[in-house]
């Protein structure tokens, strides 16, 4: 029973993380009108260019149809685009508009600023238990689905 407890306090804790980073970003990106996703989703075009709805998936762990509901969302907005590949017409690209870039960057910046101030005040030992706990929990889970296969 111990063991199953100290996994639940784990994702739980996992949880609330993720929560209080979701509601940072809300806050961030309410002053534009995009909720917490579509301001990672926008950040992650600005940051990376052009990408595929399925590279656009992998990158935030959610399925195609939410990201390509998403994009609909932003595309009516005119705050993202599609572009068919010439090469291939079954391929789409989505980018960010040339229009909303600048105003995408400058939260994007806002949001990662305050996370380095976090980090900043963090000792060295602090920043490496994190990394450290972090890794470790990584391993745990992939050994656990090996042995699942």
């Amino acid at each position: 029973m111990e063991e199953h407890n100290n996994g639940l306090k784990v994702v739980k804790e996992l949880k609330q993380i993720m929560d209080t980073v979701k509601q940072h970003m809300e806050n961030e990106f309410k002053e534009i009108n995009l909720t917490g996703t579509q301001g990672m989703l926008v950040g992650t075009l600005a940051h990376q260019g052009e990408m595929k709805i399925s590279d656009l998936s992998k990158r935030m762990g959610l399925s195609n149809s939410t990201i390509s509901g998403i994009v609909d969302r932003l595309e009516k907005q005119g705050i993202v685009e599609r572009i068919r590949s010439e090469e291939d017409r079954r391929v789409v690209w989505v980018n960010v508009t040339s229009d909303f870039r600048k105003i995408a960057k400058s939260h994007i910046h806002k949001v990662e600023g305050n996370f380095a101030l976090m980090m900043n005040e963090s000792t060295p030992e602090e920043i490496e238990k994190i990394y450290d706990g972090l890794n470790l929990l990584k391993k745990l889970m992939e050994k656990h689905l090996k042995r699942k296969e």
